[in-house]
């Protein structure tokens, strides 16, 4: 659904093989990505700060929680960008639509089709340690494959 803006992102970017790293297109798309403590149901924020995007993580969600919630609110960024807007990634959401389309751009992000193919015969375990995503997102990736 989103592969030719992610294939732009990877170009871009020089990204030419997993693990993506969605910290290194936040910064190069001028969002700022900060880890502090959030409340326990908060895995991360999108906001303006001084029209400057800002994504905050919380650093207490283990790396795998970490690099998907930074391409969540990349999602968000690039598909519903909003200077007046602030998006929360906690598990009750005002407008479930938009959080679908970010969860499902930060699956196709960090586990592109094009990258993805290579590597579709192999254990779950193995895909996960090589793009540095958990199951669950394999798991959501693989359906678009229709291959569940």
């Amino acid at each position: 659904m989103y592969e030719e803006l992610i294939k732009d992102l990877l170009s871009l970017f020089y990204i030419k093989k997993p693990p993506i790293k969605p910290e290194i297109i936040a910064y190069g798309l001028g969002v700022e990505v900060h880890f502090q403590e959030l409340p326990s149901q908060i895995s991360g924020i999108l906001y303006n700060h001084n029209d400057h995007p800002m994504i905050l993580i919380n650093k207490r969600d283990n790396p795998l929680r970490q690099r998907f919630t930074i391409a969540h609110e990349l999602g968000h960024f690039l598909l519903h960008h909003s200077n007046k807007q602030i998006y929360f990634d906690y598990p009750i959401s005002k407008n479930p639509k938009l959080e679908k389309e970010a969860n499902t751009f930060a699956a196709s992000l960090l586990l592109p089709d094009f990258f993805l193919k290579r590597y579709l015969n192999l254990p779950y375990q193995k895909i996960s340690s090589i793009f540095q995503v958990s199951q669950k997102v394999i798991e959501i990736r693989l359906k678009d494959f229709k291959t569940i």
